[in-house]
């Protein structure tokens, strides 16, 4: 009896996956557990275990790129010579017609050099070839497929022609030439969930200049002392969890028009990748001393690097911090990451003239705004919390007094 591998849902906010890479071929034997392909998803690159035990009998066809709905069939166990892969997938279709493009002389590619408009002309009333693939993606961009030249059988239209550097894309006000790119998995993920969050959650936003003199000294006099080295924003992690500790109603989300309040308080921290942004997750972070807060940001910043991040180190938490200080960004406002409530958008620290006991000095200050989602926080409620986040870093002893992991200072 054969045993069919699916597509897996490996986080909840995976509706498809790219294999990128197969640990397997056709003919060989596995059991329950063994690793069998790499799958990339919306946030890391993940193994995919054999569920049974037998000779690999069907694949499918890597296709760097292309997106395979969860749940459809990726690689069948002791098949028939008759079961096929069961998926509507174009991958194969592609893969198929892209091989017999390679075995056609390359005179039909330089037809591409013909005039678009002319093109357009002479072809208005033919009827459109082009491969499911290629029509999905064209609904998906918005493309023109009359101005495109298939380079494909009889003049059908398939993925290379897309992706070539001399299609146009139009609106209803210019016309221009450019490059269509895919984006990948995670790009996907994250151009719907930020319209998603943008569009259903009511944001308001709350903006704090904070004086951070003594916020700088404290670092300054921990990594003198310290074997382990610190920055700024692991401070910053530290002060928003010991903030949210005195405000236990801002740690909550809203959800199926209910309120959860979450028990600990779980502090994301965004990070930058080639991809697009991940925001592993340090946990219980009004707990920690500010070591092992450093620490782990650190080594979850490489896991998120390297696509190496589990699903229970970056889904939930309770707040984001954002810290585009170091990008010389002074000031902005960031957008809620689902289910969270809030999310903290950190500048640079700027030296400038301040106010300190009726006099003019020079002071370091540090903008930090909070984005806050008005159906379950309102503006008191959160103000407070900036306030309380505010108070920490100005007055920044309850960090070190917290942290007791430190060396003594």
């Amino acid at each position: 009896m054969s045993s069919k591998i699916l597509m897996p849902a490996l986080s909840p906010t995976m509706s498809e996956g790219i294999i990128n890479k197969w640990l397997v071929k056709i003919g060989d034997n596995v059991k329950a557990g063994d690793i069998i392909a790499e799958i990339e998803t919306d946030k890391a690159t993940m193994e995919v275990e054999a569920v049974d035990e037998g000779k690999i009998t069907h694949l499918l066809k890597e296709n760097p790129n292309t997106q395979v709905p969860v749940n459809s069939v990726i690689a069948i166990i002791d098949g028939d010579e008759n079961e096929k892969l069961d998926n509507k997938t174009t991958e194969i279709e592609t893969s198929n017609e892209e091989n017999n493009i390679k075995a056609k002389d390359n005179s039909s590619l330089n037809k591409k050099t013909e005039s678009i408009e002319n093109r357009t002309k002479n072809n208005s009333n033919d009827r459109l070839k082009a491969s499911p693939l290629v029509k999905k993606i064209a609904k998906e961009q918005n493309l023109d497929l009359s101005k495109l030249y298939g380079s494909g059988p009889n003049g059908r239209i398939i993925k290379r022609d897309i992706n070539s550097n001399n299609i146009v894309l139009e609106s209803d006000n210019y016309k221009t030439e450019g490059e269509v790119i895919a984006p990948s998995t995670m790009r996907k993920v994250i151009a719907k969930r930020t319209l998603e969050a943008k569009q259903k959650i009511p944001h308001f936003y709350l903006t704090v200049e904070s004086n951070v003199d003594k916020l700088i000294e404290l670092r300054k006099k921990i990594n003198q002392n310290n074997s382990v080295k610190i920055s700024i924003n692991d401070l910053i992690v530290k002060a928003i969890g010991l903030a949210m500790q005195k405000n236990p109603n801002t740690n909550v989300y809203w959800q199926n028009d209910k309120i959860i309040k979450l028990n600990h308080i779980d502090v994301s921290v965004a990070v930058a990748i080639d991809e697009g942004l991940v925001t592993p997750i340090i946990k219980k972070v009004d707990s920690k001393g500010i070591n092992q807060i450093s620490g782990e940001i650190r080594k979850l910043a490489k896991l998120a690097k390297t696509n190496s991040l589990k699903p229970d180190q970056y889904i939930g938490g309770s707040i984001t911090v954002s810290n585009l200080g170091m990008f010389g960004i002074s000031e902005f406002a960031a957008i809620i990451s689902p289910p969270q409530a809030s999310i903290l958008a950190v500048g640079k620290i700027i030296k400038k003239p301040i106010v300190k006991n009726n006099e003019i000095i020079v002071g370091n200050t540090l903008k930090s705004t909070l984005s806050a989602d008005h159906r379950v926080l309102d503006g008191a409620v959160a103000a407070k919390l900036l306030k309380d986040f505010n108070n920490t870093i100005e007055e920044p002893f309850e960090i070190w007094i917290q942290s007791s992991d430190m060396e003594v200072i």
